[in-house]
């Protein structure tokens, strides 16, 4: 068998051409751009596949260089996550919207993990492995997968990260093949409207260009490096704390929700358009070293078993759309559009939460409450609670198992 080695430089090159050709199949496919499928994912999968069979038939094993660059660029992705925190943001949605869209992110955050681990372990999975088919890859998508699976293997679970990105992998098209049915099921059922007389928020083109120079962006990469730093004092300390498992990436969020809301009482020309250009280009490099490192052979093995939890989730998915999301976002039109970029959500990621919206609104009118509120506010409550939750239960759960 032919075996060849990659250093970090060569791993990273090859990461970075994964990132290109996916934009390029994604561009060209239509099916991709319906289902907002990342190119990274489609062109890291067939690599990962591509190999896998390889290995598995002992013609070719490929050794990769990714550990400390992978997780390098998956702390700065998180501390980007945590500059998006501003308090000025939430209170603009209004006490009543904010804490319905938390209750209903939170609990279904538990409702999906619940549902997870009660149907792994009685087909025989590991409970860690039902949490993977849960709110880790549903609602956290493949990044969050990736950097928090491999802990669940660590414990115990076996082919976590197979499992977890694979199951974000599919919830992402079954978030834009249900999230628009069930908002207009709602739609039509209490015979709602937009208001027509609105402008349209979705469709309202921002013609204002940021410069771009070397000195407001190495200001935006200084800004995203030193909340990772002082996210690195957050983790060591909490990493003292007895019976927690703490990672690395969430004290790095946490290290820029704080910097974050330092920044907003000072005068400081805080360009938030930089850091998340930032933050995706080294979400995209993360993603595709995970997606061409893992062997997705081995989820022939459960192959069963994530189908099955996979239909569950999606079934509790639309139930609590219809029925949680609707009724604690304020039973109305605005209400029912936010059902459909929660389903996105839920099952997908933000760009599937933004589709189902636009796809909604187009048909049967504005709403710019759903449209401007919802995807960053209840971004923030996800990415900042699901991350914890499924890391700091991990020990607990796996300790049953």
């Amino acid at each position: 068998m032919i075996e060849l080695s990659f250093d970090v430089m060569q791993s990273c090159a090859i990461a970075a051409a994964v990132v290109l050709v996916g934009r390029a199949i994604v561009k060209r496919v239509k099916f991709f751009q319906t289902y907002c499928i990342p190119g990274v994912i489609v062109c890291g999968l067939l690599v990962s596949l591509v190999l896998g069979l390889l290995r598995s038939n002992e013609i070719l094993v490929v050794n990769w260089d990714v550990g400390v660059l992978k997780e390098w660029f998956m702390d700065i992705f998180f501390t980007g996550v945590g500059l998006t925190a501003s308090w000025k943001l939430i209170k603009k949605g209004g006490a009543k919207l904010c804490l319905g869209i938390a209750v209903t992110i939170i609990g279904l955050i538990f409702a999906q993990n619940i549902l997870g681990i009660a149907l792994a372990v009685p087909l025989g999975m590991h409970p860690l492995q039902g949490i993977g088919l849960g709110s880790l890859s549903l609602m956290g998508g493949v990044g969050t997968s990736g950097a928090i699976a491999p802990m669940y293997e660590e414990l115990g679970a076996e082919n976590a990260v197979v499992i977890s990105v694979m199951g974000a992998t599919f919830g992402m098209i079954f978030a834009s093949l249900v999230g628009g049915p069930v908002a207009r099921a709602l739609i039509k059922k209490h015979n709602l409207s937009g208001n027509r007389d609105e402008v349209d928020a979705s469709s309202v083109k921002d013609n204002t260009v940021t410069p771009l120079n070397a000195k407001s962006l190495m200001g935006s990469v200084a800004v995203i490096i030193i909340s990772a730093g002082l996210g690195s004092y957050i983790s060591i300390l909490a990493g003292r704390v007895p019976y927690i498992e703490f990672p690395y990436f969430i004290g790095c969020m946490l290290g820029g929700v704080i910097i974050r809301n330092i920044l907003d009482h000072t005068s400081y020309d805080f360009r938030e358009e930089e850091i998340e250009t930032f933050g995706s280009i080294c979400l995209d490099l993360f993603l595709a070293m995970t997606m061409m490192t893992i062997d997705v052979t081995k989820l022939a093995s459960v192959f069963g078993p994530f189908v099955i939890i996979l239909a569950a989730q999606v079934v509790l998915m639309i139930f609590w759309g219809y029925f949680v999301t609707y009724n604690t976002c304020g039973r109305n039109y605005d209400a029912a559009v936010m059902v459909a970029g929660h389903i996105g959500m839920g099952l997908g990621s933000g760009p599937n939460t933004m589709a189902n919206e636009r796809a909604v609104i187009a048909e049967y009118g504005p709403s710019n409450v759903a449209w401007v509120i919802f995807p960053p506010f209840a971004l923030i409550v996800l990415d900042i609670v699901n991350p914890i939750l499924c890391s700091l239960i991990a020990p607990w759960i796996a300790s049953f198992a």
